[in-house]
């Protein structure tokens, strides 16, 4: 079994594309951004998917370095040449996956057709689900690769902290009975902590799918076309809890705030007498 030591070393030593004088920051942002949902309990076993929240966690630590552009699937998929990372096929894709000759995938749906999920050696997963040694491997990352941009990675790092936080709290509300009462004290509405803990706790439920029209598209840098919305409207109720949200695409989010569908008590979509369908 090897020591955390020994995966420290390793992790030391990644195989990473270089341009000129830089080094490629995919593989540690992988990385970080790994140990971040498993800090927040989104990764809860050693079976990492390519998930929308993935790729927006990673999207975070990327959009550090402007001068590079590359996406998630690179570093996903050759993280499997550094010891410790490998890829499970989908069911018929094992010859595909392990041909040397077969080119990466482009594209984020490509790879999921290929791929189940990833998963890392299982006592180097062990140390990441425990707080002390998971921040010995977060700070050899950050050491390693970015002694330049410290403080804007951990600034992610912070920030997603916070949303974490503000997310736990929500479920935790969640479990009390639900209230009709108006908050006598404003929130404030653009707080982004806030926001985007809501978005993503109620995208989690609705797994990024539109309740109304059961629309879902999430494109390869994790852009989704729905959107958190609130039933009761924040400006009114000033509250955030899960059960007053709901995941509406554009269109449906629109009709939604003009008054032309609305969500009752049981949750049943209500459209306004005043709508007409015609088909071509």
């Amino acid at each position: 079994m090897s020591t955390l030591q020994e995966y420290v070393e390793q992790i030391e030593n990644l195989g990473m594309y270089r341009r000129d004088a830089e080094y490629a920051p995919y593989k540690p942002c992988l990385l970080l951004t790994i140990i971040q949902l498993i800090e927040q309990g989104d990764i809860r076993e050693n079976k990492i998917q390519l998930s929308p929240d993935l790729i927006d966690a990673f999207n975070k630590y990327t959009a550090k370095f402007p001068n590079w552009d590359g996406k998630i699937p690179n570093p996903f998929y050759y993280l499997k040449n550094d010891g410790f990372w490998y890829l499970y096929p989908n069911v018929n894709c094992e010859t595909q996956l392990n041909e040397r000759s077969s080119r990466i995938p482009s594209s984020v749906r490509r790879l999921q057709e290929l791929i189940a999920y990833a998963y890392l050696d299982e006592p180097l997963f062990n140390f990441l689900i425990q707080s002390h040694e998971r921040e010995i491997i977060r700070q050899t990352i950050i050491d390693k690769y970015f002694p330049d941009c410290r403080q804007a990675i951990e600034s992610v790092i912070r920030e997603e902290r916070q949303i974490g936080e503000h997310r736990q709290l929500l479920i935790q509300f969640a479990e009390h009975p639900f209230s009709y009462q108006v908050r006598s004290e404003p929130v404030e509405e653009r707080n982004p902590i806030r926001g985007t803990a809501f978005r993503r706790e109620i995208m989690r439920w609705y797994n990024h799918t539109c309740a109304v029209c059961r629309l879902r598209v999430v494109t390869d840098d994790g852009k989704s076309i729905t959107d958190a919305a609130h039933i009761i409207p924040f400006h009114i109720s000033y509250k955030d809890d899960i059960r007053n949200g709901i995941s509406l695409c554009k269109l449906h989010h629109w009709a939604f705030d003009e008054g032309l569908i609305s969500v009752n008590e049981r949750y049943k979509v209500r459209v306004s007498k005043i709508i007409s369908e015609e088909g071509p």
